[in-house]
């Protein structure tokens, strides 16, 4: 029993490191890096990057979760290669497009890390993904993340954020999921508006939701247990 696991924008595959000790054993968890790639234009070819991975593996039958821009290009993948999946997860991400003033942020994102390179973007970046409490009580982890993600490559982090923002809204694609889809959404997100979120649910047939109070951008971290918790449900009636 397959699960593939993808880290958002800033960040690489080591997100994960702590949760997944969380979840069942009985798992093949995954988790796959495109953190340093500068060769996809697209989100839909971040999602064939994906595909070549599994097909590398000789997966044919797996779930897929995506934090963030792996959500991203979780629904990418859906869209193209449905037959592949039991389930698909989101944590704190979106089937909508970029609005206009949000691509404009991408604009001046991509200006300012080709500016003032990777090590500035990611001091202001990475701490936003988390609420207060959480920044306050794990600083040393904090510091450590930022030492990390501070290595990721100008240019991969450029082409992220332009594929990012060319997008385009795949909300037809959540609606027309007939599998179990996992939804996590933080209600202090800074990057995800809540209210859009919400919209969102409604289009699932096979909801399994976790709205979380006083969380940002990454439950994994901030609420670990609690994702774990819906995850576990979740991967038990992909696999059922």
């Amino acid at each position: 029993m397959n699960v593939v696991l993808l880290h958002g924008f800033g960040e690489n595959a080591d997100i994960w490191d702590t949760f997944l000790p969380m979840l069942p054993d009985n798992y093949n968890f995954i988790t796959l890096d495109y953190s340093k790639i500068a060769f996809c234009q697209t989100i839909d070819q971040y999602a064939q990057w994906v595909h070549s991975e599994i097909e590398e593996r000789k997966i044919t039958r797996f779930v897929l979760i995506g934090h963030s821009m792996g959500g991203y290009i979780s629904l990418a993948y859906a869209e193209k290669h449905a037959e592949y999946l039991a389930g698909l997860g989101l944590f704190h991400s979106t089937a909508y497009a970029d609005s206009e003033e949000k691509q404009k942020t991408r604009d001046k994102t991509a200006a300012f890390i080709k500016r003032k390179g990777t090590a500035a973007f990611i001091e202001g970046f990475l701490p936003n993904m988390y609420n207060e409490t959480f920044k306050r009580k794990n600083g040393v982890y904090i510091r450590q993340q930022l030492d990390d993600n501070k290595k990721l490559p100008e240019e991969a982090l450029i082409q992220a954020t332009m594929a990012m923002k060319s997008r385009p809204d795949r909300s037809s694609v959540l609606k027309k999921l007939r599998m179990p889809v996992m939804f996590i959404v933080g209600k202090e997100d800074k990057f995800i508006p809540f209210e859009d979120s919400m919209a969102q649910l409604e289009l699932l047939s096979m909801p399994y939701i976790l709205i979380l109070d006083h969380v940002a951008h990454a439950g994994m971290m901030e609420a670990p247990h609690s994702c774990a918790g819906i995850t576990r449900d979740f991967l038990e009636s992909c696999f059922r």
